[in-house]
Protein backbone atom coordinates (compact mmCIF):
# COMPACT_ATOMS: atom_id res chain seq x y z
CA UNK A 1 0.00 0.00 0.00
CA UNK A 2 1.08 3.32 -0.83
CA UNK A 3 -0.12 6.79 1.29
CA UNK A 4 -0.84 10.24 -0.06
CA UNK A 5 2.02 11.44 -2.72
CA UNK A 6 2.78 7.61 -3.58
CA UNK A 7 1.19 5.38 -6.62
CA UNK A 8 1.90 1.28 -6.56
CA UNK A 9 1.59 -0.87 -8.90
CA UNK A 10 2.56 -4.86 -10.04
CA UNK A 11 3.87 -3.45 -12.98
CA UNK A 12 6.37 -0.73 -13.79
CA UNK A 13 4.76 0.51 -17.34
CA UNK A 14 3.93 4.58 -17.05
CA UNK A 15 0.39 4.41 -19.18
CA UNK A 16 -0.73 1.71 -16.97
CA UNK A 17 -4.40 2.75 -15.75
CA UNK A 18 -4.09 0.97 -12.45
CA UNK A 19 -1.72 3.23 -10.97
CA UNK A 20 -3.09 3.83 -7.07
CA UNK A 21 -2.87 3.58 -3.35
CA UNK A 22 -2.46 -0.22 -3.46
CA UNK A 23 -1.31 -3.46 -5.07
CA UNK A 24 -1.82 -6.96 -3.98
CA UNK A 25 0.04 -10.56 -4.35
CA UNK A 26 -2.50 -12.37 -4.84
CA UNK A 27 -0.61 -14.97 -3.37
CA UNK A 28 -2.70 -19.12 -3.62
CA UNK A 29 -3.48 -20.85 -0.41
CA UNK A 30 -1.25 -23.76 -0.40
CA UNK A 31 1.32 -22.30 -3.59
CA UNK A 32 4.10 -23.32 -2.35
CA UNK A 33 3.12 -26.29 0.13
CA UNK A 34 6.61 -26.11 1.73
CA UNK A 35 9.45 -23.55 1.83
CA UNK A 36 12.38 -24.97 3.75
CA UNK A 37 14.10 -22.95 6.67
CA UNK A 38 16.49 -20.28 5.06
CA UNK A 39 18.87 -17.67 6.65
CA UNK A 40 20.16 -14.19 5.12
CA UNK A 41 21.55 -10.74 5.85
CA UNK A 42 21.84 -9.73 2.38
CA UNK A 43 19.01 -10.58 0.37
CA UNK A 44 22.14 -12.14 -1.92
CA UNK A 45 23.40 -14.98 -0.35
CA UNK A 46 21.27 -17.44 1.20
CA UNK A 47 22.10 -20.41 3.56
CA UNK A 48 20.09 -23.52 4.77
CA UNK A 49 20.77 -25.07 8.43
CA UNK A 50 19.03 -28.47 9.12
CA UNK A 51 18.83 -29.41 12.69
CA UNK A 52 19.39 -33.28 13.57
CA UNK A 53 16.66 -33.10 15.89
CA UNK A 54 12.68 -32.40 16.02
CA UNK A 55 12.71 -30.32 18.68
CA UNK A 56 15.29 -28.10 18.17
CA UNK A 57 16.46 -24.88 16.05
CA UNK A 58 19.56 -24.60 14.20
CA UNK A 59 20.00 -21.93 16.50
CA UNK A 60 23.86 -20.90 16.48
CA UNK A 61 25.92 -18.10 18.50
CA UNK A 62 28.14 -16.01 17.49
CA UNK A 63 31.10 -17.35 15.65
CA UNK A 64 29.89 -20.93 16.12
CA UNK A 65 27.75 -23.47 14.62
CA UNK A 66 25.06 -24.94 16.52
CA UNK A 67 25.85 -28.51 17.98
CA UNK A 68 22.60 -29.77 16.54
CA UNK A 69 23.47 -29.54 12.58
CA UNK A 70 23.20 -32.26 10.38
CA UNK A 71 26.46 -31.09 8.60
CA UNK A 72 27.87 -27.82 8.38
CA UNK A 73 25.94 -24.30 7.38
CA UNK A 74 25.14 -25.16 3.48
CA UNK A 75 25.53 -21.72 1.33
CA UNK A 76 22.58 -22.44 -1.50
CA UNK A 77 23.94 -22.11 -4.96
CA UNK A 78 22.25 -19.43 -6.82
CA UNK A 79 18.21 -20.24 -6.25
CA UNK A 80 15.68 -20.86 -9.39
CA UNK A 81 12.67 -20.21 -10.08
CA UNK A 82 10.37 -23.41 -9.32
CA UNK A 83 7.81 -23.17 -12.68
CA UNK A 84 4.95 -24.87 -10.79
CA UNK A 85 4.92 -21.80 -8.20
CA UNK A 86 5.95 -18.56 -10.79
CA UNK A 87 3.19 -16.30 -11.95
CA UNK A 88 3.58 -13.20 -14.15
CA UNK A 89 2.31 -9.86 -12.64
CA UNK A 90 -1.26 -8.65 -13.77
CA UNK A 91 -2.16 -5.03 -13.14
CA UNK A 92 -4.45 -4.80 -11.00
CA UNK A 93 -4.52 -8.18 -9.52
CA UNK A 94 -1.56 -9.68 -9.01
CA UNK A 95 2.15 -9.00 -8.57
CA UNK A 96 5.01 -11.23 -10.39
CA UNK A 97 5.92 -14.08 -8.21
CA UNK A 98 8.98 -16.21 -7.81
CA UNK A 99 9.48 -19.25 -5.54
CA UNK A 100 13.25 -20.12 -5.07
CA UNK A 101 14.27 -23.52 -5.07
CA UNK A 102 17.37 -25.84 -6.55
CA UNK A 103 15.66 -26.47 -9.72
CA UNK A 104 12.75 -25.69 -11.95
CA UNK A 105 10.72 -28.47 -11.16
CA UNK A 106 11.38 -28.69 -7.61
CA UNK A 107 8.59 -29.15 -5.53
CA UNK A 108 9.86 -26.18 -2.33
CA UNK A 109 11.79 -23.38 -1.97
CA UNK A 110 13.60 -21.15 0.42
CA UNK A 111 11.93 -17.81 -0.44
CA UNK A 112 9.09 -16.48 -1.98
CA UNK A 113 9.73 -13.02 -4.27
CA UNK A 114 7.13 -10.36 -5.40
CA UNK A 115 7.98 -7.03 -7.16
CA UNK A 116 6.04 -3.71 -7.33
CA UNK A 117 6.63 -0.60 -8.43
CA UNK A 118 6.30 3.25 -6.32
CA UNK A 119 6.24 6.57 -8.72
CA UNK A 120 5.01 9.68 -7.06
CA UNK A 121 1.87 11.18 -8.08
CA UNK A 122 3.44 14.45 -8.97
CA UNK A 123 4.35 15.75 -12.43
CA UNK A 124 8.11 15.98 -12.28
CA UNK A 125 10.14 13.29 -10.24
CA UNK A 126 11.35 14.02 -6.91
CA UNK A 127 14.89 14.00 -5.31
CA UNK A 128 15.17 12.31 -1.85
CA UNK A 129 17.60 12.02 0.79
CA UNK A 130 18.28 10.70 4.09
CA UNK A 131 19.01 14.05 5.74
CA UNK A 132 16.76 16.09 7.75
CA UNK A 133 14.01 17.89 5.96
CA UNK A 134 14.36 15.89 2.96
CA UNK A 135 11.64 13.93 1.44
CA UNK A 136 12.34 10.38 1.05
CA UNK A 137 9.98 6.87 0.75
CA UNK A 138 9.69 5.48 4.25
CA UNK A 139 8.95 1.79 5.40
CA UNK A 140 6.13 2.94 7.32
CA UNK A 141 5.10 -0.45 8.19
CA UNK A 142 5.16 -4.16 8.33
CA UNK A 143 2.13 -6.26 9.78
CA UNK A 144 1.75 -10.12 9.18
CA UNK A 145 -1.60 -10.85 10.72
CA UNK A 146 -2.19 -15.30 11.14
CA UNK A 147 -6.21 -15.38 9.86
CA UNK A 148 -6.54 -18.79 11.55
CA UNK A 149 -4.98 -20.13 14.76
CA UNK A 150 -4.16 -23.87 13.73
CA UNK A 151 -1.90 -24.95 17.37
CA UNK A 152 0.34 -23.18 19.44
CA UNK A 153 3.28 -25.11 17.24
CA UNK A 154 1.57 -22.97 13.83
CA UNK A 155 1.31 -19.81 16.19
CA UNK A 156 5.18 -20.03 17.26
CA UNK A 157 6.46 -20.57 13.86
CA UNK A 158 5.01 -17.77 12.38
CA UNK A 159 6.91 -15.60 14.83
CA UNK A 160 10.43 -16.77 12.21
CA UNK A 161 8.47 -15.20 9.09
CA UNK A 162 10.86 -12.66 7.62
CA UNK A 163 9.42 -10.06 5.32
CA UNK A 164 12.77 -8.49 3.09
CA UNK A 165 12.32 -5.57 1.45
CA UNK A 166 15.24 -5.10 -1.20
CA UNK A 167 14.84 -0.87 -2.85
CA UNK A 168 16.51 -1.95 -5.74
CA UNK A 169 17.80 1.68 -7.41
CA UNK A 170 20.09 1.82 -3.71
CA UNK A 171 20.49 -1.96 -3.53
CA UNK A 172 19.91 -2.22 0.65
CA UNK A 173 17.71 -4.54 1.87
CA UNK A 174 15.74 -3.81 4.92
CA UNK A 175 14.77 -7.01 7.16
CA UNK A 176 11.47 -7.34 9.57
CA UNK A 177 10.33 -9.65 11.85
CA UNK A 178 6.41 -8.59 11.84
CA UNK A 179 5.00 -11.38 14.27
CA UNK A 180 5.53 -10.72 17.96
CA UNK A 181 7.53 -13.58 19.77
CA UNK A 182 10.62 -13.57 17.26
CA UNK A 183 14.00 -13.37 18.51
CA UNK A 184 15.91 -10.29 18.17
CA UNK A 185 19.06 -11.37 16.80
CA UNK A 186 20.10 -14.39 14.54
CA UNK A 187 23.33 -15.46 13.11
CA UNK A 188 24.03 -16.17 9.36
CA UNK A 189 26.57 -18.70 8.76
CA UNK A 190 27.31 -18.93 12.51
CA UNK A 191 29.85 -15.39 11.92
CA UNK A 192 27.79 -12.64 11.14
CA UNK A 193 24.57 -11.38 12.64
CA UNK A 194 21.90 -9.79 11.02
CA UNK A 195 19.43 -7.83 13.84
CA UNK A 196 15.62 -7.38 12.55
CA UNK A 197 13.72 -4.53 12.87
CA UNK A 198 9.91 -4.44 14.25
CA UNK A 199 7.43 -3.55 12.21
CA UNK A 200 4.31 -1.63 13.06
CA UNK A 201 5.08 1.69 14.59
CA UNK A 202 8.75 1.61 13.36
CA UNK A 203 9.06 3.80 10.21
CA UNK A 204 12.80 2.75 8.25
CA UNK A 205 13.84 5.97 6.23
CA UNK A 206 14.98 4.21 3.00
CA UNK A 207 18.19 5.22 1.05
CA UNK A 208 16.71 5.93 -2.21
CA UNK A 209 17.61 9.08 -3.92
CA UNK A 210 15.09 9.86 -6.27
CA UNK A 211 12.00 8.82 -7.20
CA UNK A 212 9.79 8.86 -10.84
CA UNK A 213 7.79 11.24 -11.65
CA UNK A 214 3.49 10.28 -12.96
CA UNK A 215 4.66 10.18 -16.41
CA UNK A 216 7.57 7.63 -16.35
CA UNK A 217 7.53 4.01 -15.33
CA UNK A 218 7.89 2.96 -11.52
CA UNK A 219 10.71 2.05 -9.92
CA UNK A 220 11.09 -1.61 -8.41
CA UNK A 221 10.34 -2.98 -5.30
CA UNK A 222 11.04 -6.32 -4.02
CA UNK A 223 9.72 -8.08 -1.57
CA UNK A 224 10.94 -11.28 -0.08
CA UNK A 225 9.19 -13.68 2.35
CA UNK A 226 11.18 -16.64 4.17
CA UNK A 227 11.23 -18.47 7.58
CA UNK A 228 14.47 -17.55 9.52
CA UNK A 229 16.54 -20.72 9.89
CA UNK A 230 18.00 -18.94 12.91
CA UNK A 231 15.01 -18.05 14.57
CA UNK A 232 14.48 -20.82 17.84
CA UNK A 233 10.84 -21.15 17.01
CA UNK A 234 11.70 -22.55 13.23
CA UNK A 235 12.26 -26.16 13.67
CA UNK A 236 9.62 -28.95 13.13
CA UNK A 237 7.77 -29.54 16.36
CA UNK A 238 6.60 -26.21 15.32
CA UNK A 239 5.87 -27.28 11.59
CA UNK A 240 3.76 -30.79 12.71
CA UNK A 241 -0.29 -28.71 12.84
CA UNK A 242 -2.16 -30.60 9.92
CA UNK A 243 -2.80 -27.09 7.93
CA UNK A 244 -0.53 -24.42 9.12
CA UNK A 245 -1.74 -20.55 9.83
CA UNK A 246 -2.63 -18.62 6.61
CA UNK A 247 -0.90 -15.27 7.32
CA UNK A 248 -1.84 -12.20 5.63
CA UNK A 249 0.97 -9.52 5.62
CA UNK A 250 0.52 -5.91 4.66
CA UNK A 251 3.35 -3.47 3.86
CA UNK A 252 2.67 0.42 4.00
CA UNK A 253 5.14 2.88 2.29
CA UNK A 254 4.70 6.84 2.61
CA UNK A 255 6.62 9.72 1.01
CA UNK A 256 7.25 12.18 3.80
CA UNK A 257 9.91 14.51 5.13
CA UNK A 258 12.77 13.24 6.97
CA UNK A 259 12.44 14.08 10.36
Amino acid sequence: MAEEGLLINEIATASDTHWDNEATAAQTAGNPSILYPASTSTGTTWYHAASKKSYSAAAATAGTASTDLVDAYETLPALTAITSMSESATAGTKAARSTMGRSADADAGYYVHYTYYLKASSAEAITLGTASGAMNVNIKSITATPTVNNGSGSAALDSSLRVGIFMKSSGTFYIYAPVTGFTATYYVNASSSATTAVAGNTVTVTDLTSLPGVGSDGTPVEVYLWYEGEDLNCKSDNALATTLDDINVDIVFELKENP
